[in-house]
């Protein structure tokens, strides 16, 4: 009698530790489709690159093909990680100080460009030094012609803007 009792309560304890409760049970992440089916662009936008190297190498492509095709996926491959770097920001960030070197508008719901001072972080958007097509200002590649909208210091790693000969915080040198 005793030992089915203890048995009872072995399996009572062993029962209760095991029982799953529903509001234990974390919920399952949500998938986004939208960030999936950019991050698959990305992957085939990253092979394609490859493969068009590969192909200028075995001398199948001329230089004026070869560019082009580059431009284009280059193109692609900045608005699609700027898509992804927006979707997957949880909140918005606010726009530093320096713009890297490239000239800060506001874009107006007349289309009218207004100086930067004024300009609202979220619609706020800077011009390429290298080509000139507008960016947002969350960007760090342009996405006309994918150079960099800013250069890192070496030694403090702050960005600066990529005309700068020195860098606006530590006061090193910049690489051009």
């Amino acid at each position: 009698m005793v030992v089915l009792v203890c048995v009872l309560l072995a399996a009572a304890a062993i029962g209760f530790t095991l029982v799953v409760r529903e509001q234990d049970i974390p919920p399952a992440p949500v998938e986004d489709p939208e960030l999936k089916h950019l991050e698959v662009r990305r992957q085939t936008l990253y092979d394609n690159l490859k493969d068009l190297q590969f192909e200028y190498h075995q001398g199948k492509l001329s230089e004026e093909d070869y560019q082009s095709l580059k431009h284009g996926f280059l193109y692609d491959l900045a608005g699609v990680m700027d898509s992804i770097e927006r979707r997957t920001l949880r909140k918005p960030q606010p726009a530093k100080s320096s713009t890297g070197g490239a000239l800060a508008v506001k874009v107006e719901p007349s289309g009218k460009k207004t100086p930067a001072a004024a300009a609202v972080a979220t619609r706020e958007m800077i011009r390429c030094p290298s080509c000139g097509g507008a960016n947002p200002a969350t960007n760090r590649f342009c996405g006309e012609c994918a150079q960099p909208l800013s250069v890192a210091c070496p030694a403090c790693k702050a960005a600066n803007p990529r005309a700068a000969p020195f860098c606006g915080q530590c006061g090193q040198p910049l690489p051009h």
